[in-house]
């Protein structure tokens, strides 16, 4: 009988595309976000996207931990650390986006813990300084208070669209900030011409907030209507709108796709309705600014709800900057 003869074949595994071959294994070097150099003298910054994190949770009503998102955010952001001026590449339509931009990790506001009002001052001062270097400012928080200081440092109009479970239009108390009633203070600044709401449902809300949304004006579109309707009708109904501003709380998806995070509510949208109506908003005219609220990396030991709350923003930084 003939010997058997056995083939040994060793498959060497290159890096398709050149922009994903890391030069470093995830597991090496100081945490930045997707690998941005750190830049943390905003009078340095010279880029197109500017990150900033808000490590602050002194907002919330629920559970606490949320000042460890921007932290959590930037250690998975690993997963796509590489030369970022080479883009992302998308297998599904062979494409590239975001190639030739230029990215910074400005690293966190300076928080003063239990003095909100000057924490939320040093973010607005941050905010409006890497907007006069010309950056996009790209806002890691912490609890849904910290929008309220972000808009306030925009001298421009703007419509706020505002993904949340939640209506974020409770009265608070006098004088104070959460992220509960973030909205009825945002509608009352100059600048803020109009608010948008997408994917609040369930019992998460009650009169009070929905008879306070509509003295405010805002549109609200429900999760359900977004489940039944689907995304292009939503996206219909929402007009061109000038300057646009996205704060995403990531419990408008739901908990199985994000269950990092401190009030959850289940049937929440999946991740082809967020992630198509996110880049469907950005279409809807010029994006001057982003955040990524409500992170609480204490309740997802998988780090799923990081990991797809970066991969959301950049495919709607995608959809925004051709």
């Amino acid at each position: 009988m003939p010997r058997a003869v056995v083939a040994l074949v060793v498959i060497v595994c290159s890096c398709t595309p050149a922009a994903f071959c890391q030069a470093v294994p995830t597991f090496v070097g100081v945490r930045t976000f997707l690998g941005a150099p750190y830049v943390p003298n905003l009078e340095d910054v010279h880029a197109d996207f500017a990150v900033l994190g808000v490590p602050f949770d002194e907002g919330t009503w629920g559970w606490p931990g949320e000042r460890y998102g921007p932290r959590g955010m930037r250690e998975s952001s690993q997963e796509y650390n590489h030369d970022l001026t080479e883009g992302f590449y998308y297998i599904d339509g062979d494409r590239t986006v975001l190639k030739g931009k230029h990215w910074v990790d400005v690293g966190d506001v300076r928080v003063m813990p239990t003095v909100p009002s000057q924490t939320d001052d040093k973010i607005t001062e941050m905010v409006r300084k890497i907007r006069s270097k010309g950056a996009f400012p790209i806002v890691l928080g912490g609890d849904h208070s910290i929008t309220f200081p972000i808009l306030r440092a925009l001298d421009i109009p703007v419509t706020v669209i505002h993904f949340d479970a939640h209506l974020d239009t409770w009265n608070g108390a006098p004088g104070n900030l959460d992220h509960a009633s973030w909205v009825n203070r945002a509608v009352e600044l100059p600048n803020v011409k109009k608010v948008i709401q997408l994917g609040q449902r369930g019992l998460a809300n009650d009169e009070e907030a929905m008879g306070n949304a509509r003295k405010d004006h805002t549109t609200v579109i429900t999760g359900e209507q977004i489940h039944r309707k689907g995304v292009e009708w939503i996206l219909s109904q929402i007009p061109d709108s000038g300057n646009i501003y996205i704060t995403l709380d990531v419990d408008v998806m739901d908990p199985t796709l994000a269950p990092g995070t401190g009030t959850l509510e289940p049937d929440g949208l999946n991740f082809s309705e967020i992630d198509g109506l996110l880049k469907g908003v950005a279409s809807k005219g010029r994006l001057v600014g982003m955040d990524i609220v409500e992170v609480n990396p204490m309740r997802d030991g998988s780090t799923r709800t990081e990991q797809t709350a970066i991969r959301l923003l950049i495919d709607t930084l995608g959809a925004a900057f051709h």
